[in-house]
């Protein structure tokens, strides 16, 4: 029987810093060329990054507040993992634009 190899990660590359760099690399890499944008996108429309319903949006749709809090819970909760990966990218104005764009298309 084979021992599994360790799983890869950040700390294993140095000190805060050191490790804090790799780790940003390695997200540009992974969200870098047009497969980590197509990735993206889909990730930003999958958990509805930019259709996340005001409470006033909520009311009108569903005629009851019932559910609003863990809807927005949830949603939050999602929206954190976009902005996490997010955090590691310097994306341009024009590039949130176009993920933006990317993503509702996605999402149709």
């Amino acid at each position: 029987m084979s021992k599994a190899k360790p799983f890869v990660h950040s700390k294993q590359f140095g000190g805060p810093a050191k490790s804090a760099d790799a780790l940003t690399k390695a997200y540009l890499r992974v969200f870098s060329g047009q497969d980590g944008e197509m990735v993206l996108a889909d990730l930003v429309a999958t958990v509805g990054y930019y259709r996340r319903p005001s409470y006033a949006q909520w009311l009108q749709d569903r005629k009851s507040p019932a559910g609003f809090e863990l809807h927005s819970a949830l949603s939050n909760a999602r929206a954190e993992v976009v902005q996490h990966i997010m955090a590691f990218l310097t994306l341009t104005d024009d590039q949130l634009i176009a993920l933006e764009r990317a993503a509702r298309l996605e999402g149709q």
